[in-house]
């Protein structure tokens, strides 16, 4: 079936405002403007799924809602697509599988499946076990735009058994299918406490992907590593190095030859994070007319957990003093940014609500909205059950609609729910 230009998946590189966030500025005082449903929905029970998590979204411009979700099938844990022609408010009865059934896949935390969607079809990547017992990276592509997906390639390509993980996936303005993972077959200890990140690179639409190329190592072993491209071809890659001392702060990469080399990694701020083990949080990450915007989570010397975002107009060679766009919401985590066709920046992320009481409140989504030459906005809450959620996901739709999607408890299993919202004037 013939599709448009579609917006931006979840986890994706994004199109993203490049004329605020001066080095200094302060938050506004006021909310993002926008209006969700009461009360979210478990949307996937009523097509038969009784345990799903993970999710991701996606909108395209016939309005097509793209929820991929990971699900339990026959013991195996497999990568699927529903899709829903009328804004959420049905889902088609049946589940398109991406991943093979004979495997399960890996997805836990931040170690989930990343999917992509250009004018060129739909990509899926995720990480799967192999008969050896260590893992490999996998890809898929629909260009029937969900109807089906092709059959899974390698990616990874080391032979020796090691641990892969922690995927994300990316297209290039010029069509160059990207992936990035955290790979330990460099290591030379079995104990060693960090990772290299590898990428692969597709000049065919998906269909192969070529030599894995190393580009960096003393990574975080559990943070995902992001994506995004430059108007000149530049490939970035962002991740949570390992410094002296056991320092836990973000750097990124870039790369002028599309992929083939690196140069060396700017530390985005040294925010003096000292962790003895891994937080399993990366940043998101995005490029808008040679401005890079990045957002991540960290508890600085103070360790005081907060979201930060921070720009680069040097093409990744400094960054400005980054804005904490958390304000004084608990344990925010896990951000992910989309944006607007106006240009506007929207970001998700977990957290709870301050208390005076010193009582623990529910994890729940907040979305804060930065508009074209702005400030971020205060977060706002985003209703959603009597349970805590985990790791919200956004996806924006025509009209100022908004989609958040997240995994919650029921019962004895991990359900999928659906907010939708829209904004103001």
């Amino acid at each position: 079936m013939a599709k448009g230009t579609t917006r931006s998946a979840a986890l994706v590189p994004l199109a993203v405002l490049g004329v605020m966030l001066v080095a200094g500025c302060s938050s506004s005082d006021r909310g993002p403007g926008c209006v969700f449903e009461a009360q979210a929905r478990p949307v996937l029970e009523g097509i038969g799924l009784k345990a799903s998590w993970d999710p991701k979204l996606a909108i395209d411009t016939a309005g097509t809602l793209y929820l991929f979700t990971v699900y339990s099938q026959n013991s195996k844990s497999r990568l699927g697509l529903v899709m829903s022609h009328d804004g959420g408010d049905t889902l088609l009865p049946s589940i398109v599988p991406i991943s093979g059934a004979d495997v399960s896949i890996g997805s836990h935390g931040e170690q989930s499946p990343s999917v992509a969607m250009t004018r060129g079809g739909i990509y899926a990547l995720w990480q799967q076990a192999s008969e050896d017992g260590s893992e490999k990276i996998m890809c898929a592509r629909s260009p029937s735009w969900g109807e089906n997906f092709e059959k899974p390639v390698q990616v990874s390509d080391a032979s020796a058994p090691s641990y892969r993980g922690f995927p994300s996936i990316g297209v290039a303005p010029n069509g160059e299918v990207y992936a990035v993972w955290l790979d330990e077959r460099n290591n030379s200890k079995p104990d060693e406490e960090t990772s290299s990140v590898f990428l692969a690179k597709s000049t065919d639409g998906g269909a192969t992907f070529g030599p894995n190329v190393r580009v960096a190592g003393q990574a975080c072993p559990c943070c995902r590593p992001s994506l995004a491209f430059g108007a000149h071809g530049e490939v970035f890659v962002a991740w949570r190095r390992v410094f002296p001392g056991e320092i836990r702060d973000l750097v990124v990469a870039k790369s002028h030859d599309g992929g083939r080399t690196f140069a060396e990694p700017v530390r985005v701020h040294d925010d003096g994070w000292r962790l003895k083990g891994c937080p399993d949080c990366g940043a998101t990450l995005s490029e808008w007319k040679s401005v890079l915007f990045i957002a991540w989570m960290t508890e600085g010397t103070d360790e005081r957990p907060r979201i930060r975002l921070a720009r680069s107009i040097g093409g990744a060679s400094s960054f400005s003093s980054p804005i904490d766009v958390s304000r004084d919401i608990l344990d925010p985590n896990h951000p992910v940014m989309q944006t607007a066709e106006d240009g506007t920046v929207w970001l998700v992320f977990q957290g709870r609500a301050p208390s005076s009481n010193g009582k623990w409140s529910k994890t729940q989504a907040y979305v804060v909205r930065i508009v074209p030459g702005g400030t971020p906005s205060l977060p706002m809450p985003v209703p959603g059950s009597e349970n805590s959620i985990a790791y919200p996901t956004i996806g924006l739709g025509s009209g100022g609609r908004i989609f958040l999607a997240w995994t919650q408890p029921q019962g004895d299993h991990p359900v999928i729910m659906l907010s939708r919202g829209r904004t103001g004037s």
